[in-house]
């Protein structure tokens, strides 16, 4: 069975080499995501399924996800990753990564629909295809935001902030208001001809917004909850320490570190990032929409 995705402009094969069934696929918005172009793909990984993972030598822990998630170990030809059941903590696949992650082996363990053994997708996307995907997005000039955003008429609006500051709420005044909400959750950064370009990812959040569509970003707002609607700009070295923690950093990988860093500066020099502390009422589309872009950054 083969899976072909395609996000951000990557291109993202998945083949499992046994014709085992897929279980709870596809899911919820990856179906959009789904990619029957013949481009090659970038990231290419083949799946073996098992009943026991086979006993791979690798060097010394390279990088602890904690939490009982994943752990990336060093190998002779890249890196190896052990993905970990939340419950037992104990190992349910294996992949061995190419340096360039752009080729994984991954060995999971079956699961049975009834009698027949099957696997589940989802338990590969999470964490191999995320980590490989976001390395290389780093690597290449790019960068992977915890927020939300939306193509306006007025412009591409990225929102940004943790968890509670409002991105699906945003998202569904936008939505009700016309405008075509990319994600709630996650947006992808690149480059393309020297302008910044938003793209949808999968990934949702509470709203379940995820398109397979890209535009120009216009503007980032870094959001909170406030007692009225009110924009107000920001010093460089604020927006990075707003911004910063909303990064999916490859803590991992030091080239692709360096490049998110590099990014995330050209990020801020070139595109107006504010604040924006809003009331909950839909009003706040007009508001947005009416504030002409903030071209200055307040002096650090």
């Amino acid at each position: 069975m083969g899976i072909d995705l395609s996000i951000a402009g990557y291109r993202i094969r998945l083949t499992e080499t046994r014709d085992y069934p897929s279980i709870s696929w596809p899911l919820h918005p990856f179906g959009t995501f789904l990619d029957r172009s013949d481009r090659q793909p970038d990231i290419e990984i083949t799946i073996t399924v098992v009943e026991e993972l086979p006993n791979l030598p690798h060097g010394p822990l390279h990088f602890d996800a904690c939490h009982g998630l994943w752990r990336l170990y060093e190998s002779k030809d890249g890196l190896l990753l052990e993905s970990l059941d939340t419950k037992t903590h104990q190992p349910f696949a294996l992949a061995l990564i190419t340096k360039d992650f752009s080729h994984i082996d991954v060995w999971t363990c079956g699961e049975k629909i009834g009698s027949v053994l099957g696997w589940v997708p989802m338990k590969i996307l999470n964490p191999v295809v995320e980590v490989c995907l976001l390395t290389r997005i780093a690597r290449d000039g790019g960068l992977l935001l915890h927020s939300a955003g939306v193509l306006s008429p007025t412009g591409g609006y990225i929102f940004t902030g943790a968890s509670g500051t409002g991105k699906s709420t945003l998202s569904g005044f936008f939505d009700t208001r016309g405008a075509s909400v990319l994600s709630d959750e996650r947006m992808i950064i690149r480059k393309n001809e020297g302008d910044f370009v938003m793209h949808g990812t999968p990934w949702v959040g509470s709203g379940a917004y995820a398109k397979n569509e890209s535009g120009p970003l216009t503007e980032l707002f870094c959001i909170s909850h406030g007692p009225q609607h009110q924009i107000e700009s920001l010093s460089p070295s604020a927006v990075l320490a707003l911004i910063l923690p909303q990064c999916f950093l490859p803590h991992w990988d030091r080239a692709a570190m360096e490049s998110t860093l590099a990014f995330l500066s050209d990020l801020i020099d070139h595109v107006p990032c504010r604040r924006l502390a809003f009331v909950r009422h839909p009003d706040v589309v007009d508001y947005v929409r009416n504030q002409p872009a903030g071209n200055t950054l307040v002096a650090s």
